[in-house]
């Protein structure tokens, strides 16, 4: 039987990994066949095809008449950056350059990365500069598999492609080659349009860890308040427990280089994603600073700190006036639209009520808390401790003590803000674990009223 008459069941071969059958299907004069044939050792992936496969990615000037040729050459690429044979390498650079079919030279950029050729880094960086952004893409991918520090400076140069894709795989490539010249470039896309390359930029910068800290520190304590706050971002992902007290002192003393508000509200977020308790203090000078920006990150910093000490699985209730975390085995429920809560544990040993009061007329904080000792006194319940504190602009009190009739535990706590006041009020049996304690303690630790 001639090759003319040769009408090979491709999808057979390639079941049976018959290469020497689709090695000649590959030849077919029927290009459909050539076509399954060359999708087939794409699958297959057998280092037998390489020589035939290289055949097959030829290009001249009169197959641009025939697509069905095109998606041959566009398969012979992918397949040969399966097999990974060097010998790929010069033919695949030619079809990236010259190749007239725009998935085909893609594909090639593609196929350069995966069989790891230092010999095609040069070939690469000049594809970065493509008229397509489909080849760029792939060349700045291609660089990053290979690892190269040829490679940093011009992906660096391609940071600023003006396709996001470009931008997006540019970042993973330096993200994967690890040099600390990337850093300062990488920061300014934490500003980018695209919401994807902003999110892949700060994984790189928060994946380089160790190496990218010193650098970023360096950067933190520059002039320039947008590399400032950029850099305080990035250190907070990366979670180093060394930047607590610089921070700290950031949020503290209120030096004129730290008073930019992007700069501090970023500085808080960076601490509450760290979450170390030291930085609990300063966080809550930073609730009265003059930015809402500042204020609004401390606040969740604060909660993020508190809610890291409870060890189960909790979800938060929020009515926009008031906002915490609770345990996500708990119920809690509106009684009075923003005027009365109820919730308690599964096994009703913790029962929970949230009153707010808003016509206290002339009433002092110092005469709420004298109106509860007053109240403990008459149903008797023995006052066992009683302090006050203050989170930013909010004061609060904490009363506990034991009920003489039924020996319960009672714990008010009553939070005032400007004319607000709000107390809750937790009614606890004997003997409960610790466990149950924990989820007191985030519910007090987490409530906050929002004005």
């Amino acid at each position: 039987m001639s090759d003319d008459d040769y009408y090979p069941d491709v999808n057979t071969l390639e079941k049976n990994k018959d290469v020497e059958g689709l090695i000649r299907a590959l030849d077919n004069d029927d290009y459909l066949i050539r076509k399954e044939a060359a999708r087939s050792l794409k699958k297959v992936g057998d280092s037998r095809a390489i020589v035939p496969l290289i055949q097959s990615l030829k290009y001249e000037k009169w197959q641009s008449d025939n697509p069905i040729l095109g998606t041959v050459r566009e398969f012979a690429a992918e397949a040969l950056g399966k097999i990974g044979d060097g010998r790929a390498v010069k033919p695949l650079i030619y079809a990236m350059k010259e190749d007239d079919d725009l998935e085909v030279r893609w594909k090639s950029a593609w196929a350069l990365g995966e069989i790891g050729d230092l010999s095609a880094v040069d070939a690469l960086i000049e594809a970065l500069k493509s008229d397509s952004w489909n080849v760029r893409e792939s060349a700045a991918q291609s660089l990053g598999k290979l690892r190269t520090l040829e490679g940093v400076d011009p992906l660096i140069v391609a940071l600023e492609d003006k396709e996001w894709r470009v931008r997006k795989n540019t970042v993973v490539a330096l993200g994967k080659i690890g040099d600390e010249r990337a850093i300062k470039p990488l920061l300014n896309l934490l500003s980018d349009e695209d919401s994807d390359v902003r999110r892949k930029t700060i994984d790189v910068l928060a994946n380089m860890g160790d190496k990218a800290f010193n650098p970023l520190m360096d950067l933190f304590y520059e002039k320039d308040w947008y590399i400032r706050s950029k850099a305080a971002k990035v250190l907070g992902e990366i979670g180093d427990k060394k930047v607590v007290e610089p921070f700290i002192e950031v949020l503290s003393k209120k030096r004129k280089e730290d008073r930019n508000r992007y700069v501090r509200g970023r500085v808080a977020e960076a601490l509450g994603k760290i979450g170390d308790l030291r930085a609990i203090d300063a966080l809550i000078n930073a609730l009265d600073d003059d930015t809402i920006f500042v204020r609004q990150k401390a606040e969740e910093a604060i909660i993020r700190i508190r809610s890291l000490d409870y060890h189960g699985e909790f979800t938060q209730f929020s009515n926009g006036s008031i906002s915490f975390n609770y345990p996500n085995n708990w119920i809690i429920k509106t009684l009075v639209t923003d005027e009365k809560y109820e919730g308690h544990n599964p096994n009703l040993s913790v029962k929970l009520t949230i009153y707010k009061k808003s016509d206290l007329e002339d009433l002092s904080f110092d005469d709420l808390i004298k109106i509860w000792d007053e109240i403990f006194e008459y149903q008797n319940i023995t006052t066992t401790t009683q302090n006050t504190s203050r989170m930013g602009k909010t004061n609060a009190f904490f009363l506990m003590g034991e009920s003489m009739g039924t020996n319960n535990v009672i714990i008010i706590v009553g939070y005032m803000l400007y004319e607000l006041f709000y107390y809750l009020h937790f009614t606890i049996k004997p003997d409960v674990s610790d466990n149950e304690q924990e989820d007191i303690d985030l519910i007090i630790n987490t409530f906050r009223i929002h004005i």
